[in-house]
């Protein structure tokens, strides 16, 4: 039985852009979908790496464990976003812990089948390394953030971007759906959990933004005026 669902979404993915119909259709059979509880851990760092996964509904993030055990954010991902794509390319182990921050639908497909559909359909592979082209320079743009900008201005960058990302509008501002411990936000910017509770708290009382349990709302200053 032929998932319609399943497939727009496939269709509206990074992955099968500029592919046509059949190619998705036929595409299809190969990718599950699973909702998973929020903290479910997708996979761990050192495991054997076998799935490729796509983001439907939710939010993942991607972190780092330190040798002393701590966990350091990489990114966060939301609906669309395509992430452990490393292993359709060489078979490696896992080089992060991928953690669902809220409950999450996630379409999942075996590397060796998506392998096969980028030998089959090269638009395949040329949309995944346009995509990892787009990480990387999120990467470097990031290390230049931590390496020339103050603290605040890392901040205020990284709000804007998770605003362009997560973002929902609400009444005074962009309301900034995703929810990040304040440690998280610290190891994104290359800083601390206490400076960054120390800035946000002065973002706040300056205007620019609304502090709303673990969430934060960029005010709209025509809104505030």
């Amino acid at each position: 039985m032929i998932d319609e669902n399943k497939i727009l979404f496939l269709k509206q993915s990074r992955i099968f852009e500029r592919a046509t119909d059949d190619v998705v259709s036929g595409c299809e059979h190969l990718f599950v979908q699973k909702v998973y509880p929020e903290g479910t851990v997708l996979f761990e760092q050192g495991d054997a790496a076998r799935m490729v996964y796509l983001i439907k509904q939710g939010r993942v993030r991607i972190a780092r464990r330190t040798p002393e055990g701590k966990e350091v954010t990489i990114s966060i991902l939301g609906p669309g976003d395509l992430f452990g794509e490393e292993v359709v390319f060489t078979q490696v182990t896992r080089t992060a812990v991928a953690t669902c921050l809220e409950p999450s639908l996630i379409c999942m497909a075996r590397a060796n089948d998506v392998f096969g559909l980028f030998l089959r359909h090269p638009v395949l592979a040329l949309n995944v390394a346009k995509y990892l082209r787009e990480q990387l320079d999120d990467a470097l743009s990031v290390t230049e953030d931590v390496a020339y900008l103050k603290v605040t201005d890392r901040l205020t960058r990284l709000l804007d971007r998770l605003a362009g990302e997560h973002g929902k509008r609400v009444e005074d501002g962009i309301l900034l759906d995703v929810r990040l411990t304040r440690a998280e936000m610290a190891s994104l910017i290359g800083s601390t959990r206490e400076t960054v509770s120390v800035r946000l708290a002065s973002l706040a009382r300056a205007g620019h933004i609304r502090l709303q349990g673990r969430f934060i709302v960029l005010l709209d200053p025509a809104k505030t005026a």
